[in-house]
């Protein structure tokens, strides 16, 4: 032997905080494994104590009891207290003392307490049998204590000397009877300082647990644990719409059985609900091996791959396949060492999640069919009143878009809005085309396309770029009606009216020409003063108000006939000012008076009006702007709306393609 140091594998304290604290960070986990080790350890009833609802202090516990068989001191120091035990390899078995499948295979179960406490406390009383068969109940209690930041701190090489427990209280249960084994397991300084709810802990916890009740029940703070049962609106295979559609599956109630090509067996069953399922972690199916989850809800990917395929935000389901934790050799393991996710790289996996996903998708199409049937049905009559002006023809393009948005997550409603947007928008040459080209594509295709055309309004889309296109025709010939000096009654005046947004798409035209005697004005003009104003105008009306602010608009030429720039007189400022003085006494008998604005659109003033335009009228917003900047303006907010809406269009239509 070398006089050189033999090499040796050193273990630190630190090593609990990678097996525990980081391996099951959450109290569902944590919680999880403690009733598992009850279920291993042949208990018929588990009873959580957990702190719901409320923020965790220094003073809050969770204590898991159970009625199981217990422990000895010896076995709690040669089995329970070994870290990496190999329980199944030991007793070449699978099985528990009362011949249970066992859940536990690597000794680091015990460990999970450390992701949610820093403190596990254990009390236990060992029903030990006899040579005769007959129970002894009467051996001494054992209890013992440890504290993961003491364990962790332990240096290379070294043991952690158990400490005492504190609590040395008989085994109660929480409405006061006394059992005669079983173990207690109470963890404090709890690590989260947040409150849990109670609901979708539960709900989380039902999905790891497929027990049977008269095996073993399970206790929240007295009430049972209910057994998984999302209240879905399509279950499989109970509803689905052939008799055999799979080849080799076997009903069973709500519950479907198939068997692989070397024997062995799953049995599954999967629901969709109404609405989307908000919490991420409840969507997929769940995978079930000896009544426990072996594997978090998931939709068959490998690690890293994730289906976008339509309607798997509705999902939940279940698998049970026991096979994925038979046997006691540790190389047969196919799940990780948290118990709850597979080892989804082992390549023996392969034919396992081949037909998991391969199960999705046919659930997924058969939700199709089933939304489809049930969309068709809702929207018959309505979409016959809707189709009734167009030719047979057009009738049956137009009717083979409720089957593909039926498909989709769309309601019934949503796919008559969709319809209706469609018909009205079929006039579109844009849209016409976009409709012919979708129609052509594959059945699958299309339930895609319709899909991204409602997530993002394809259709308005398309229609917004050719209205804005148009629109920009009409700013442009606004601009040569102003360059080339057109009067502004008739010429600009109609075309103004015709488009009211040329001055602002956020007003409401209430009339033009507008006399003042309709609007309850008793009003005798100044010489040279006519009765009418040019426009008037409204915002959008929010309540109380009938509308929100007035706007009365007078426009006049930028150009005389010899090119030069007209000017405003003084008497057609007083005109334009005496409109909003009377308007203003008008709204103001409303109860919720609306705001009164004015602008004048001019190119040029005379020195006498600019003074006079520069009075100020009480309550009254005063605008005064030339041709030049309400084209200018205009033009630039619609080229930015067309950028924005090409892009939409495009983008949208890209994701369709794809």
């Amino acid at each position: 032997m070398s006089e050189e140091a033999a090499l040796r594998l050193k273990f630190l304290g630190a090593l609990v905080e990678q097996l525990g604290a980081q391996m099951y960070p959450s109290a569902t986990a944590t919680i999880a494994e403690l009733i598992s080790n009850a279920w291993d350890a042949d208990a018929k009833n588990v009873w959580v104590e957990f702190p719901f609802g409320e923020p965790w202090t220094e003073d809050s516990k969770i204590v898991v009891l159970d009625d199981g068989h217990g422990m000895t001191r010896a076995e709690a120091a040669g089995q329970y207290l070994v870290v990496g035990r190999k329980r199944r390899v030991e007793a070449r078995s699978d099985r528990s003392r009362g011949g249970r499948l066992l859940h536990g295979r690597k000794g680091i179960g015990k460990l999970a307490a450390f992701g949610t406490a820093r403190i596990l406390e254990c009390y236990s009383v060992a029903r030990v049998p006899s040579e005769e068969g007959a129970d002894i109940t009467d051996v001494a209690p054992i209890s013992f204590r440890l504290d993961y930041d003491h364990i962790r701190r332990r240096p290379a090489g070294s043991s952690y000397e158990i400490e005492a427990a504190q609590d040395m209280s008989p085994l109660v249960l929480p409405g006061g009877r006394e059992i005669v084994h079983g173990t207690r397991i109470t963890l404090s300084r709890l690590r989260m300082k947040r409150a849990i709810g109670e609901g979708r802990f539960l709900d989380s916890m039902s999905r790891r647990f497929a027990l049977d009740a008269a095996e073993m029940r399970i206790y929240f703070n007295g009430w049972p644990l209910s057994r998984f049962n999302y209240d879905v609106q399509i279950r499989l295979p109970r509803d689905m719409t052939g008799e055999r559609p799979r080849e080799g599956m076997h009903r069973g109630g709500d519950w479907a059985t198939e068997e692989f090509a070397d024997g062995r067996r799953v049995r599954w069953w999967i629901g969709f609900t109404e609405k989307p399922l908000t919490d991420e972690n409840q969507r997929g199916v769940s995978v079930l091996a000896r009544g426990k989850m072996a594997q978090r809800p998931f939709h068959f990917e490998r690690v890293g791959g994730e289906s976008n395929q339509l309607g798997l935000e509705y999902m939940v389901g279940e698998v049970e396949a026991d096979w994925l934790d038979e046997g006691w050799d540790i190389e047969e393991d196919r799940i990780q060492a948290n118990r709850d996710q597979l080892r989804l790289e082992d390549d023996l996996l392969d034919p396992f999640l081949t037909w998991g996903r391969k199960l999705v998708a046919w659930a997924l199409r058969e939700r199709r069919e089933l939304r489809t049937g049930t969309v068709k049905r809702e929207i018959a009559a309505d979409l016959a009143d809707l189709l009734t002006p167009f030719t047979a023809d057009q009738r049956k393009a137009l009717s083979r878009i409720p089957a593909a948005l039926a498909a989709t997550e769309m309601s019934s409603l949503e796919v008559m809005q969709v319809m209706h947007d469609a018909v009205n928008a079929r006039d579109d040459q844009v849209v016409r085309q976009m409709l012919e080209d979708i129609d052509k594509e594959a059945p699958d295709a299309r339930v895609q396309i319709w899909d991204v055309i409602h997530r993002f309004g394809l259709i308005d889309a398309r229609r917004n770029q050719t209205i804005i296109e148009a629109r920009l025709k009409v700013i442009d010939q606004l601009k040569a009606y102003v360059e080339e000096g057109a009067k502004e009654v008739p010429t600009i005046h109609q075309h103004i009216k015709e488009n009211v947004w040329l001055l602002d798409p956020r007003w409401h035209l209430l009339g033009d020409e507008v006399r003042l005697e309709d609007l309850g004005i008793a009003y005798e003009p100044e010489p040279d003063v006519g009765r009418r104003m040019d426009y008037l105008f409204a915002m959008q009306p929010s309540a109380p108000s009938t509308v929100d602010e007035i706007l009365v608009v007078e426009i006049k030429r930028a150009n005389n006939k010899d090119g030069r720039v007209r000017k405003v007189s003084p008497n057609e400022v007083t005109k334009f000012q005496d409109y909003l003085n009377q308007a203003v006494q008008v709204y103001a008998r409303d109860r919720h008076p609306p705001r009164i604005s004015g602008m004048m659109i001019a190119d040029g003033f005379s020195a006498a009006a600019w003074q006079r335009a520069k009075m100020i009228i009480p309550g009254v917003r005063l605008h005064y702007r030339k041709w030049a900047t309400v084209v200018h303006e205009t033009e630039r907010l619609h080229r930015g709306w067309l950028a924005v809406a090409t892009r939409r269009a495009q983008s949208t239509g890209r994701d369709a393609a794809y």
